[in-house]
């Protein structure tokens, strides 16, 4: 592997482990708004409002332009897992949709920074990529959708950046990182194991995995705790979007008790994890995001509220899951976020 390409790894599995202790501390900021919905954070109100700055950016969301004054960095980190695609050396890439999706936004202006959790079948414009990356039509399909177009996982990842930015009116995105679902054992496995209170019944696929058993979950129960979903609990991915934060968290818990024991680990992990890892996220950048989050604020973790329904978007005949976001909760959320501003229409004279 090239000196360059293993930097850039190196560089996702500490953006990886630096997001996790994120949501980590973002979580012991949040009382007991875990649901499904918008979280509200003690400190959403941004002083920039008070202040007579230039605006650094503008969105535009249900048909109004909203400007914001900070200067912020926003990334989208993604779990990628296939869909009855398989790479090999006679396919090449076939495709994996990304089936966890969030937003980490660090605020370089008030030193603070946040997430906002994407469900993956939110409903959005996503460009239909041929395999040589070329393509301009595009169709109104489940976001995880956009990481299945394109002839390799790079344009996978950058075509779900320019969907995401597309759905939220414009929004800058300065870099992505993604790791395979299948991965997840790895991760797991780093770590000895992770305890967590199960949310759902697996027992359908494992019999120890009883809905309210406490368990360290073994690599393949991780696996099927992060991403199962059909035949599990109410089969939303609103449910596994909620076992996904709780798995975060007490993966943090062992990573820092690793980091405790072992100054090693973080040299031993990135060496298990140097083959998994897509990313465009420089050095520089990684340095910027963990210097904020362990000295900035944390404004916690965002959803949107929206309605589910059941749809055939994807043209293959059987229903799936379609989520579509309420535009209150959108400019809500953006505004708690972002520091939002709505452009009042220039008066007629």
């Amino acid at each position: 592997m090239k000196r360059d390409e293993k930097a850039k790894i190196a560089v996702c599995f500490v953006v990886a482990v630096t997001l996790i202790a994120g949501f980590w501390l973002a979580l012991e900021q949040i009382e007991a708004h875990l649901g499904v919905g918008t979280v509200k954070a003690e400190n959403a109100q941004l002083s920039w409002e008070e202040e007579s700055g230039q605006a650094q950016g503008t969105l535009k969301l249900a048909g109004d332009k909203y400007d914001y004054k900070h200067e912020f960095e926003t990334y989208l980190i993604m779990g990628t897992d296939a869909s009855g695609n398989e790479k090999t050396e006679d396919k090449g890439y076939q495709g994996d949709m990304a089936d966890f999706l969030l937003l980490a936004v660090f605020d370089r202006t008030d030193d603070t920074y946040g997430f906002i959790q994407l469900d993956r079948d939110t409903m959005t414009e996503v460009t239909l990529l041929l395999e040589d990356n070329t393509g301009m039509a595009t169709a109104d399909l489940q976001l995880c959708t956009a990481h299945w177009y394109g002839g390799d996982e790079a344009a996978g990842c950058e075509n779900t950046v320019q969907a995401v930015k597309k759905m939220l009116g414009g929004l800058p995105i300065d870099g992505y990182c993604s790791i395979d679902m299948e991965d997840i054992p790895t991760l797991n496995h780093l770590v000895g194991g992770v305890e967590v209170t199960l949310e759902d019944d697996f027992t359908q696929s494992d019999k120890e995995m009883v809905k309210g058993a406490t368990l360290t979950l073994t690599d393949e129960q991780a696996y099927l705790y992060i991403r199962g979903r059909y035949g599990v609990g109410d089969e939303t991915n609103a449910s596994r979007m909620k076992r996904q934060k709780q798995y975060m968290h007490a993966f943090f818990e062992k990573v820092k008790m690793r980091m405790q024991e072992d100054r090693s680990f973080i040299n031993d992990a990135y060496k298990q994890m140097e083959d998994v890892a897509v990313t465009d996220i420089s050095g520089k950048q990684v340095s910027r995001l963990t210097k904020l989050i362990m000295e900035g604020e944390s404004k916690g973790i965002r959803e949107f509220e929206g309605t589910y329904k059941l749809g055939q978007a994807l043209g293959d005949g059987l229903d799936h899951n379609e989520f579509y976001i309420d535009k209150e909760s959108k400019i809500q959320v953006m505004t708690e976020m972002y520091g939002l501003e709505k452009r009042e229409p220039k008066k007629s004279k």
